[in-house]
């Protein structure tokens, strides 16, 4: 050995020494670990999930799915009003049966169709003419077709039991609602009417949640209203899919809270605003002193948010 060779020799050897000893076994597995952590770093971006892969309760399983593979069920006319017709209607869900209601107005139309979500009501107090039919009634009477679903859990509709499925159960009892009235447009029947072209949404609390999922699903909804809305409970961070994407629709966006709100923090509507800001989105918000969750009917601020709910579906949707 020359002098060199023992130079290298013995530089390593001390090396050795002031090293943390790892076995030779556990070495080679840490270093498989690593080349499989990078090759699938590496590879992810470039691989489309498959159905099977996705989280069911993510858009995108949501948009793979098939809806509308049962019927929707006319039970009777219910009420006749001088604006509308209110007919109470069945469809089937996830082989559930759901109940709700549908306004259709009078006169010839093409009319613009308009799905309404409540919000959370316990079950033993709900009821299906339940406080948001003020509004659904209001915006019929302006020449819109209104679906009002009660969805599941919300009787007399079916209940599979709630679970914590980022209300994929009721996104999908709303697409499989517009899944039948699609089927139905233009056919004889309540729906003759309908111009499926002209799409929008409401929806009250976690219905407004539901609206910001169907919104991402449902590119003819042009124009979405937002009412103390479950928009921030889920992030894309914390369920690890996507729940909405803004940057995914184009729909026009009108966020209403009340400052007084003890159930839903008005700071995650000013947090919605500010996201829709940023995403270069066309939207208004309002916020209204002294209101709670459901507005107080005997002030103006629920007179003044139909008013604006009438007039955004009119700027948006009307011919």
């Amino acid at each position: 050995m020359n002098l060199k060779s023992k130079t290298i020799f013995m530089l390593l050897v001390f090396l050795t020494a002031c090293s943390p000893q790892i076995p030779a076994a556990a070495a080679a597995s840490a270093e498989a670990q690593e080349l499989t952590i990078a090759a699938e770093t590496q590879a992810a971006p470039q691989l489309a999930p498959t159905v099977e892969s996705l989280s069911p309760y993510s858009l995108e399983a949501l948009a793979n799915r098939e809806y509308g593979q049962g019927e929707l069920r006319v039970e009777y006319a219910w009420q006749d009003k001088d604006e509308f017709t209110r007919y109470y209607i069945t469809y089937d869900s996830d082989g559930l049966n759901i109940h709700g209601y549908v306004n259709i107005p009078k006169g010839n139309g093409p009319f613009p169709v308009i799905i309404a979500l409540h919000g959370y009501i316990p079950a033993s107090d709900y009821e299906t003419l339940d406080y948001s039919t003020r509004y659904a009634d209001s915006i019929a009477r302006k020449g819109y077709i209104v679906l009002h679903p009660n969805m599941r859990n919300f009787p007399p509709s079916d209940s599979p039991g709630r679970t914590r499925d980022y209300l994929a159960g009721y996104t999908v009892d709303v697409m499989n609602l517009l899944a039948y009235v699609r089927q139905m447009a233009g056919q004889d029947g309540i729906f003759k009417n309908a111009d499926m072209s002209r799409m929008g949404i409401w929806g009250h609390s976690i219905g407004g949640g539901i609206a910001l999922r169907v919104v991402n699903l449902v590119p003819e909804i042009k124009a979405a209203v937002l009412y103390g809305a479950v928009s921030q409970r889920y992030t894309n961070e914390s369920a690890g899919f996507d729940v909405y994407n803004l940057d995914s629709d184009t729909a026009a966006f009108s966020v209403h809270h009340g400052e007084l709100d003890e159930v839903i923090d008005p700071q995650w509507s000013r947090k919605l605003c500010a996201d829709l800001e940023a995403a270069g989105r066309d939207y208004e918000c309002y916020f209204y002193e002294d209101q709670p969750h459901t507005f107080i009917r005997n002030g103006d601020a629920d007179p003044l948010f139909i008013q604006r709910t009438v007039d955004f579906f009119a700027r948006y949707l009307d011919n």
